[in-house]
């Protein structure tokens, strides 16, 4: 039997197809059988506060998306074209994170391409740790 298979802890929440569920006191196992539903898990959610890069801004859309915040006609265009300037930039360290990123999402696959966003959200986090030391090291040596 195929479909997305989830192991929640006790208490876990989790959205599917816009309404939040909670499982109950033991940790259980739900797998999901249709291919469309929209499913994440709160744990793996992003406060808006967080959104502070533009992989986590198109991380935060297509939740918005999953949880039926803003309707996907409306805001999938957008996130496609995002990908295809981040392409520019993730292409040098692998050239298929954002193509098979823009392959889940064209399928409407939300929760892998939610999965798959979390590796480019951490390859970005270093990326801007390279950058941010590299500026400060630049600023030492002009003092120097």
């Amino acid at each position: 039997m195929s479909g997305l298979v989830l192991k929640l802890a006790a208490g876990e929440r989790f959205v599917v197809n816009g309404a939040l569920l909670e499982n109950g006191d033991k940790p259980s196992t739900v797998r999901v059988v249709d291919d469309n539903a929209r499913i994440l898990r709160c744990r793996d959610a992003l406060k808006p506060q967080d959104v502070d890069t533009p992989t986590k801004r198109v991380y935060y859309a297509i939740q918005l998306i999953i949880t039926g915040d803003l309707p996907e006609d409306d805001v999938l265009p957008a996130v496609l074209e995002e990908c295809d300037r981040l392409e520019d930039v993730f292409e040098t360290i692998d050239p298929k994170l954002l193509i098979d990123l823009k392959s889940m999402l064209n399928r409407g696959n939300f929760y892998s391409a939610i999965c798959h966003l979390r590796n480019i959200v951490a390859i970005e986090a270093e990326l801007l740790k390279v950058a941010s030391s590299k500026s400060s090291f630049e600023a030492q040596a002009k003092v120097a």
